[in-house]
């Protein structure tokens, strides 16, 4: 499909999604006191809210494709946007910030608490949505049940993978090890999650939802790496596993090897631009992400998905914009160029 008939595809997806967050919102108030929740005026910010909701907005245009009714589609984008709530107020405690997702009114310091209390509530409207869909009788009771412990299931792998990182590691593990212990679960576990719910009630699509959940995997892996080019720095303070660091120190030519070795042996120094440093490498990494995420994209094709590899293309070079790495872009590699994958 060419690019502007995506586009209006994409925006249909985008009012979905914003549906899905307004249905999320009425229901605070039978939830939580009222006075616990700030009133807010709506964004009319709609490029902003695109690139903020980017991939929630992407999976609800897979469900359209897949021709899952819009009831179900906004139903699914209310799960989906209660599970980012619950994995981002968990990263907020870890992580020592706070990214905000419900407007709550609770001293404006209490990042902590309103983390927990993003946690809290995301579980219990994730709760009340489906009991909704139960009473309305368009899941049964034992497909709520099924639908919970799914997603329960899934869930715990990739919290257990930030609990393995969460007092630091002390080994660079090889590049393929960190796509399979540790990226399988942080990058394309995580992006599964949108699913794990349409897996376990749209019986009768399973085999196209199975080629899809494939094709955002491998676009979930990418993504993960791609975030590896821009916290690289971060990752090595952090003591977390990264992709690059990994390719440096396992692949990298002797130049790049010794300026790792010279920079891990004495922190203070200065942080090059990574891609003067570790030039050789930044290109492999890039090759391999954006070649992974061609082939999820392809794979999603596959599946029924209107977007052609062109098009692709450009969407993930959007990407690298929005996870903070354009100064990258001229490294990036054309359709013909790109004979690497990350699996």
């Amino acid at each position: 499909m060419k690019t502007v008939p995506f586009i209006r595809y994409f925006l249909q997806a985008a009012r979905e999604q914003r549906r899905a967050e307004d249905a999320v919102l009425s229901l605070l108030p039978s939830l939580l006191d009222t006075k616990y929740i700030r009133k807010e005026e709506p964004s009319g910010k709609s490029v902003h809210y695109l690139k903020k909701n980017f991939f929630s907005i992407l999976f609800l245009s897979v469900y359209a494709a897949l021709h899952i009714p819009k009831e179900k589609r906004i139903f699914y984008g209310i799960i989906n946007h209660c599970l980012r709530g619950l994995v981002t107020g968990t990263d907020n405690l870890l992580d020592n910030e706070y990214k905000e997702m419900l407007p709550l009114n609770f001293a404006q310091g209490a990042t902590r608490f309103k983390s927990v209390m993003h946690i809290l509530l995301f579980d219990r409207v994730l709760f009340a949505a489906v009991n909704e869909m139960v009473n309305h009788q368009v899941i049964s009771p034992s497909q709520s049940s099924t639908l919970h412990d799914a997603l329960f299931s899934a869930l715990v792998p990739i919290g257990a993978e930030e609990a393995m990182e969460e007092g630091g590691v002390t080994e660079i593990l090889r590049p393929d090890a960190i796509l399979k212990s540790v990226h399988m679960y942080k990058g394309g576990k995580l992006l599964c999650l949108a699913f794990v719910a349409p897996l376990v009630l749209e019986t009768d699509k399973t085999e196209m939802l199975q080629q899809a959940d494939r094709g955002i995997y491998s676009i979930g892996l990418a993504l993960q790496v791609i975030d590896d080019l821009t916290d690289f720095y971060d990752d090595i303070r952090d003591q977390r596993h990264n992709y690059l660091l990994s390719v440096v120190y396992h692949e990298g030519n002797a130049d790049e090897r010794n300026a790792l070795v010279r920079f891990l042996e004495n922190r203070n120094n200065t942080s090059p631009a990574i891609e003067k440093q570790y030039k050789d490498s930044v290109k492999i990494v890039m090759e391999r992400a954006i070649g992974e995420a061609v082939k999820g994209f392809d794979l999603l094709a596959s599946a029924g998905y209107w977007l052609e590899r062109k098009s692709a293309l450009r969407i993930i070079r959007q990407l690298f914009r929005l996870r903070g790495v354009k100064n990258l872009l001229p490294f990036f590699p054309a359709d013909k160029e790109i004979k690497q994958t990350l699996t």
